[in-house]
């Protein structure tokens, strides 16, 4: 597990501590195997249907290299187990499916895309297929910022940042002139998507793809939605501090959960930046204070602007609220990246509610977000 994922969820009936995400899928061992910690809470609760019900957990490692909870409340373990192991599968199924940097026999996947390039068409399965479309849909969406031809430079920056963590006295920033030489192979056009015989193309040896921006919102967007068709009313599927809410909080008449956002100052004073309440919706944050490096006690992150090859400066954290996890993972991406006024304006296209945090500590939100916050106690 890569040492600067600080995952922390405060549970308060139901209320997570939301911190920041990873966005990169970054290399994890292929023989790690899932560890499962489950435990049944006490805490009963009377639904509407007059059944009753607890509130169960369960806490999953090791794929996308960040660190999965599950809570549900179920009439009993048995029907709990029946969507934790649903979760599970699928986790694992995608963690090799969307992986950038690992091979898994018999699986064709981002990585095999990536060898292929400039050599030959691989058949892919469709959700890989769905998720490159979705990848072009947002290069055009947001005018390049996401842009997942760009893998040529981000595994130059994940490159460095695992040398720096693994010998800090001796880090050291990317050689601008390779970062430069990388960055012009980024074309989205190289790639070539074949929907109906579900292959892809990279037409150029040169250009690699990475759906790390992308990549882990839709994944539990999938999961979400699968949950949801096998019957699960309420649960809460946090993959990495993305937080999707199926349902509504049993416990409360209001039907909300708590969801604190963390400060990016990392204060043990001032834990959150924001407490919002909110049920059946999904909440992501992007952050500067997780996956990054230190030099001469500057922070080089892993959230980088194509349009300089280097680590966004814009600000340190965005939170993005609506009810599509893979749009709010990728918004919070986006939003990170560009400046305010151009954030404000893609949020409001996308119906979506946004928490920004610049680098002297300063908030700035979409004009609903205050409806949703409530006080820090």
């Amino acid at each position: 597990m890569n040492k600067k994922i600080k995952l922390s969820f405060v549970v308060l009936g139901f209320c997570l501590a939301l911190s920041s995400c990873n966005k990169k899928i970054e290399k994890v061992k292929p023989q790690a195997k899932s560890t499962i910690e489950s435990n049944v809470s006490t805490e009963k609760v009377e639904s509407n249907s007059k059944k009753e019900l607890k509130k169960y957990e369960t806490t999953i490692y090791d794929y996308f290299d960040t660190i999965t909870t599950f809570s549900a409340y179920c009439k009993n373990e048995e029907e709990f187990n029946k969507y934790k192991d649903l979760v599970e599968k699928r986790m694992a199924e995608y963690h090799k499916l969307f992986n950038n940097y690992d091979k898994f026999n018999g699986v064709n996947n981002i990585t095999t895309l990536n060898e292929n390039a400039g050599v030959k068409k691989v058949k892919l399965d469709k959700k890989i297929i769905d998720l490159l479309v979705q990848g072009k849909k947002w290069y055009k969406e947001t005018d390049g910022d996401i842009n997942i031809c760009y893998g040529r430079v981000l595994k130059i920056w994940l490159d460095q940042r695992e040398a720096a963590l693994n010998d800090k006295k001796n880090a050291k920033l990317p050689n601008e002139e390779e970062l430069n030489e990388a960055g012009k192979y980024k074309n989205i056009d190289a790639l070539e998507i074949d929907e109906k015989n579900q292959t892809a193309f990279i037409n150029d040896k040169n250009v690699q793809v990475d759906i790390g921006g992308i990549g882990k919102g839709y994944a539990t967007e999938l999961i979400k939605n699968e949950l949801i068709e096998k019957g699960l009313e309420t649960g809460i599927l946090s993959v990495g501090g993305d937080v999707a809410i199926i349902g509504e909080n049993p416990t409360k008449k209001d039907g909300e959960f708590k969801i604190a956002v963390q400060d990016p100052s990392l204060s043990e004073d001032h834990p959150y930046s924001s407490v919002v309440a909110i049920k059946n919706t999904s909440l992501v944050t992007s952050g500067d204070y997780q996956r990054y490096f230190e030099i001469d006690g500057k922070k080089y992150h892993h959230i980088i602007d194509p349009n300089t090859n280097f680590p966004s400066t814009n600000f340190k954290s965005v939170s993005v609220m609506t009810d599509d996890i893979a749009k709010a993972d990728a918004l919070s991406t986006t939003l990170f990246i560009k400046d305010l006024d151009e954030g404000k304006k893609l949020a409001e296209k996308y119906k979506s509610e946004a928490l920004w945090i610049d680098q002297d500590g300063k908030m700035y939100k979409t004009k609903n977000w205050d409806k949703y916050e409530i006080e820090k106690n």
